[in-house]
């Protein structure tokens, strides 16, 4: 239980802030699994948000979170969001360049003034960082890094920066990958808290299918997960055989709807004559029965990226990979960034860097089915590592640190 120094029956003011709340990703799986906890732990849990109201029911259903009580209220940040459909080259600075509209001296006074008295009622915040620092005036201030942004910043910034980071409790990251480019802050604040996969939720169906799975949105927005690499690579597992009888399906979540998202019928387009198909915004039943029939897991998240130089473009951790490890899914994903923390080449799956590198292996476990049972198996229980009440464990162990 959580030692916060009240009265026990005397509910503790907790803060979420995602401004990415609407994409219902993995990370916004990850805040409001704090949500969910914070819940449990007699905390009022606030989620600053000002889009659609009915948020907190479709992460329910998206998510398969308990998230009875949580109330959406004012968005004190005015994060603004940019559209970036399709191929986007300067990906970051859009980002980043997105953040606020330019605002008098004046009006920036009052609006500190203002956040300082809402942020000053809350005993926790925990807040989703989109490679800004924020001011945070809460008791116990928490900041959520999941993307190694590289920050362009002068002298100015820089010294605005390391105040901020004064106000800061504690740094949050969602793997090791993350923490090694956060050089704003002192490394005793620098905290690795892989994401949170209710593994007890997930499992393997004893009659799977031959069917190779992918999940991940369908935008290109940062580190995307390039569907379209996969589908090239499908097209040449067929063409090298003509009795392949095997299915990619390519499942995730789109912000618009699916008419009007450019790159999903971008993909369809590309997968036009073969054995593939697209799931939109299932829903999380939906999602563990394809997991759990399906015996391959193919991420090209990072493909063709230089990680040095755009780690924000790789996959940071990969939550889905650990969901497909757990139900029984052998996981193929790209050697970069936060991956080779789940994956280990050859023991619980495997690591590849080109399209043919990816249709090699495959193609080699495809004519293994021993290696590919064995494989599964280890995937499982390296999955377990990865547990809601790890996560959960360790949170509250930083709450009260």
């Amino acid at each position: 239980m959580l030692d916060c120094g009240r009265n026990k029956f005397m509910s503790l003011k907790a803060a979420i802030y995602d401004p990415y709340l609407d994409t219902l990703g993995g990370g916004e799986r990850y805040c409001l699994t704090v949500g969910e906890i914070l819940l449990n732990h007699n905390y009022q849990v606030d989620l600053f948000w000002s889009g659609n109201q009915e948020i907190v029911s479709l992460a329910e259903k998206r998510f398969n979170l308990k998230l009875e009580g949580i109330k959406c209220v004012p968005d004190i940040f005015g994060l603004t969001h940019q559209k970036i459909d399709l191929i986007e080259e300067n990906i970051t600075d859009s980002l980043q360049s997105r953040s606020k509209k330019h605002i008098n001296l004046f009006q920036r006074i009052k609006n500190y003034i203002h956040k300082f008295k809402v942020l000053s009622e809350y005993d926790l915040v925990f807040y989703l960082s989109d490679g800004s620092i924020p001011f945070l005036f809460s008791k116990k201030n928490f900041l959520h890094i999941q993307v190694p942004f590289i920050l362009k910043q002068n002298i100015g910034e820089k010294i605005i920066n390391l105040i901020k980071v004064k106000f800061v409790r504690q740094v949050i990251c969602n793997s090791q990958f993350t923490s090694r480019f956060l050089t704003d802050f002192p490394k005793g604040k620098i905290n690795v808290l892989y994401p949170p996969v209710d593994v007890e939720k997930f499992s393997s169906s004893e009659k799977k299918e031959n069917y190779i799975l992918s999940v991940g949105r369908f935008d290109n927005i940062l580190n995307a997960k390039k569907q379209d690499v996969l589908i090239e690579a499908f097209k040449k597992l067929c063409q090298n055989n003509s009795t392949f009888d095997w299915k990619l399906i390519l499942m995730g979540g789109s912000r618009d709807l699916p008419q009007d998202n450019h790159y999903l019928q971008h993909l369809q387009h590309l997968a036009k004559g073969f054995p593939i198909e697209f799931i939109v915004n299932p829903d999380f039943d939906k999602l563990k029965h394809i997991y759990s029939q399906s015996k391959i897991y193919w991420h090209a998240a990072g493909f063709g990226v230089d990680e040095f130089i755009h780690p924000e473009q790789t996959e940071h951790f990969g939550m889905t990979v650990v969901e497909a490890m757990d139900s029984g899914l052998v996981p193929m994903v790209v050697a970069k960034g936060g991956l080779s923390e789940i994956v280990t080449e050859s023991e619980n799956g495997f690591l590849w860097q080109t399209i043919d590198e990816l249709v090699a292996k495959t193609q080699l476990l495809l004519g293994t089915p021993n290696d590919l049972k064995k494989i599964a198996l280890q995937a499982q229980e390296s999955s377990q590592v990865f547990s809601k009440q790890v996560f959960e464990t360790k949170l509250l162990d930083l709450i009260n640190k």
